[in-house]
């Protein structure tokens, strides 16, 4: 073990001046952001520089590690310096407040830039053990890397708790998050590169797997695969035998097994390399087979969700999802398994692909929901010379179904891509509009989507009520897909049918009926309206001849084209 001492730690910070000095500027403008804006100085930091200062540290981490190829000191620099400005141009183009798809992208792009790390460096070379050591050290010093953060946030946030509560020392909140500062975004990242393996450790060909890895990988992770592949093999019998389509859920749960099946692969492939475990080689060779079937059944789930809920971002990332697990299973069945780093190049490629350009996600999204927007517009008679009719009477003459369409495919592009996306539909500049402003204008404000989802509150805790008709309180919780609410000796509640079912037990099981969905569903409506989510108790109260109910909390989702409602919580006073 190396003897760690001060002149230990000026090596390593040397270490990481000369092998990643753009990387270690990128994360000292981070942290100078990070300090301002715990100091709340007046200078507004917008989210293009928060952008550009996290994505430059990773680009040149992996410029870094890819340059190390070369000895020329002035083609690296020439590099680090090209790719710098080719971030900065995108970032500062980037508005002021960045819209929901520019999050969407710039979250892709992190984890191409975190996943081209580890493979940059052995993209001339054909040696998967050397990829794999790269990798697996690399991950285990990132790991080592925040626990040492930690542990020091930790021992000196109690050195300055202790002296303000043993001495008195009055200490600012601000100093425990300067504090998290230095650990976790100065200290973490430098002492992680400081210790990523060097050109010599990169090139070594010997297997560095340890009992860790094998346990996890081979004792815990494989049997959770084997279980999960089960299950949804025997999901996979039970709808061909019922003929019928998929749940929409199962394109995420294919996605997440075909996901930790390719993952298993890889943190195993040593063991199959050395032919220990014959296991190893059998999930390998024939994993891929057994996928396909259910990648099959994960698009007919994507094309049920998008027939049935339209299109969105997410689907689109689904779908590419889908056809990548399709291609990537074909090739490591051909290949047997051998290569596994083109497991995560071929992704990084497929995520940086669908990110930028005019061929993105993004725009291909926008596209497909303006062209059935406007398709909807023109079959309602609502567009005239190319915009939108705002006389009430018209709207009133269109039925509540296209209303729906067209009120969800608005919202979406407003929240997702901006008013821009919806200008020129109107008359009137729509810059500084808000989404209930925008829908105001054509008359449309009032009508939900087809799916809301929603998180109603009380307004006021304190309940002033006259309990003198009652005799009993309690209150009432549920969870999703409970049906009973509440039983004890004196009365049974339970969720069906959108009601309440109250049984009163000392009053020869008398059943009181709270229906829910028509009283949730004009809460949702006035929410929407009044940009609010809590309510006074008169608003929140369901009264009858024998009863009184006060929703405390609700939240859940309403389906307006098929009127149901499905709640995730429910919390309420019951007197009766």
């Amino acid at each position: 073990m190396k003897k760690l001492s001060l002149e230990t730690w000026i090596n390593k910070l040397k270490l990481v001046l000369v092998r990643f000095p753009f990387a270690l500027l990128f994360i000292i403008g981070l942290s100078v952001l990070c300090f301002l804006s715990i100091q709340k100085v007046k200078v507004e930091i917008r989210e293009s520089l928060w952008a550009f200062f996290i994505l430059g540290t990773l680009l040149n981490i992996a410029v870094a590690l890819y340059m190390e190829e070369f000895k020329s000191m002035k083609s690296r620099i020439l590099f680090h310096v090209l790719f710098s400005v080719l971030l900065a141009v995108y970032c500062f183009t980037l508005p002021e407040k960045l819209f929901e798809y520019q999050y969407y992208q710039l979250i892709a792009l992190g984890i191409v830039l975190v996943l081209s790390a580890f493979f940059i460096s052995f993209l001339n070379r054909n040696n998967e053990i050397q990829f794999w050591n790269f990798s697996r050290n690399s991950l285990i010093e990132l790991f080592i890397s925040f626990v040492f953060s930690a542990v020091l946030y930790a021992g000196l946030s109690l050195a300055i708790l202790s002296l303000d509560k043993l001495f008195n020392i009055h200490i600012e909140r601000e100093v425990y998050s300067n504090l998290a500062v230095v650990c976790f975004v100065i200290f973490a990242p430098v002492y992680f590169l400081s210790n990523i393996p060097d050109e010599v450790e990169k090139r070594k060909r010997d297997i560095l797997s340890d009992k860790i890895i094998k346990i996890f990988g081979l004792y815990i992770l494989l049997p959770i695969l084997a279980a999960y592949t089960l299950i949804l093999y025997v999901y996979l019998f039970r709808i061909i035998l019922k003929w019928e389509l998929p749940n929409g859920w199962v394109s995420m749960l294919v996605s997440v097994l075909g996901m930790a099946g390719f993952l298993c692969t890889i943190i195993l492939y040593p063991f199959r390399s050395s032919n220990e475990n014959k296991v190893v080689d059998i999930l390998s060779r024939y994993f891929p087979v057994l996928l396909f079937p259910l990648l099959v059944l994960m698009s007919i789930g994507i094309f049920r969700r998008i027939g049935d809920y339209g299109l969105t971002i997410n689907r689109y990332y689904v779908l590419i999802l889908n056809i990548w697990l399709f291609l990537i299973s074909f090739y490591l069945f051909v290949s047997q398994s051998k290569h596994i780093k083109w497991i995560v190049i071929s992704f990084t490629i497929v995520a940086f692909l669908c990110s930028v350009g005019p061929w993105s996600v993004y725009n291909l999204t926008r596209h497909a929901i303006t062209n059935q927007l406007e398709k909807q517009l023109n079959e309602a008679h609502l567009l005239n010379k190319g915009k939108i009719i705002t006389g009430r009477d018209k709207m009133q003459q269109v039925d509540s179904i296209t209303q729906t369409k067209v009120v969800e495919n608005i919202r979406y592009l407003v929240r997702t891509f901006g008013n821009a996306s919806v200008q020129k539909y109107f008359a009137v500049p729509l810059k500084e509009k808000s989404e209930f402003e925008i829908l105001t204008l054509i008359k449309m404000e009032r009508i939900p989507v087809a799916v809301e989802y929603f998180w109603l509150t009380l307004e006021n805790q304190f309940l002033d009520i006259d309990l003198h008709p009652y005799k009993s309180f309690i209150l009432l919780k549920m969870k999703t897909n409970d049906k009973l609410v509440y039983t004890d000796k004196k009365v049974n509640v339970e969720f069906l049918n959108d009601c309440l079912l109250v049984k009163n037990k000392l009053q020869n099981n008398l059943v009181y009926t709270i229906p829910l969905k028509g009283e949730v569903k004009s809460l949702i409506k006035e929410s929407l309206k009044m940009k609010k989510n809590n309510f006074p108790k008169e608003l929140m109260t369901i009264k009858g001849d024998n009863f009184i109910l006060i929703i405390r909390a609700i939240s859940g989702n309403y389906d307006f084209q098929q009127d149901k409602l499905n709640m995730t919580t429910f919390e309420s006073y019951l007197f009766y």
